[in-house]
């Protein structure tokens, strides 16, 4: 009698034993708070992408906090174009129409990005380039060009882009990324005038030009 009390005993808890087991396996379904949650900590599928995308195919310093890259293009159309600090408070320029070269700048990090502050060096026109010595992209020496200076303030972001207006230019030689300021609060500033910069793509389409 006490052995087949025994042997039921065992098979009791070999049952209670595989019970648990089972429910240990099976997936634990969220809550709908949780859900929302973990919504709202993921930033939207299409804006992952967009920052992927340009992290994957930029072009930039080595001491970059993120990706930068830049196209040369040309003004016209319906584009916004950002100012130069120099040129606000030119009366004149703010009076003209947008002409002359521009440059479309991105920058990405997975860190959502609130401020930019970034200089573009160009040749002016009438300047005739020449092949100097290496170090200057194949352009006329560095005291041919001129810089203006752009700050970009956007709602925080991890993929930044804007429209430079540089102006009358023979062509666009450099961007340089001078500091960050990233929604977390932290701020990125360049150790060196060429911690961050890059050489903007001059393919421009036809339509543009």
């Amino acid at each position: 009698m006490r052995l087949g009390i025994v042997v039921a005993g065992l098979m009791i808890a070999a049952s209670v034993a595989q019970a648990q087991q089972t429910k240990a396996a099976e997936p634990q379904i969220p809550t709908e708070q949780q859900k929302k949650t973990m919504v709202a900590l993921q930033p939207p599928i299409e804006q992952q992408k967009k920052t992927i995308v340009v992290l994957q195919g930029a072009t930039s310093g080595s001491e970059c906090p993120g990706a930068l890259r830049a196209s040369q293009q040309a003004t016209g159309g319906g584009t916004v174009w950002t100012t130069a600090l120099e040129d606000r408070k030119d009366s004149l320029a703010k009076t003209m129409p947008p002409h002359g070269l521009g440059v479309h700048v991105q920058f990405a990090d997975l860190t959502a990005v609130r401020m930019l502050e970034l200089r573009v060096t160009y040749e002016p026109l009438g300047l005739k380039r020449m092949p100097v010595e290496l170090g200057t992209n194949g352009f006329a020496s560095a005291m041919t060009e001129r810089e203006k200076n752009f700050n970009v303030d956007r709602e925080a972001a991890t993929l930044v882009d804007a429209d430079l207006l540089v102006g009358p230019a023979a062509t666009i030689t450099r961007v340089y990324l001078l500091s960050a300021r990233f929604a977390d609060g932290s701020v990125w500033r360049a150790s060196t005038p060429d911690a961050c910069s890059v050489v903007p793509n001059r393919f421009m389409l036809v339509k543009s030009k």
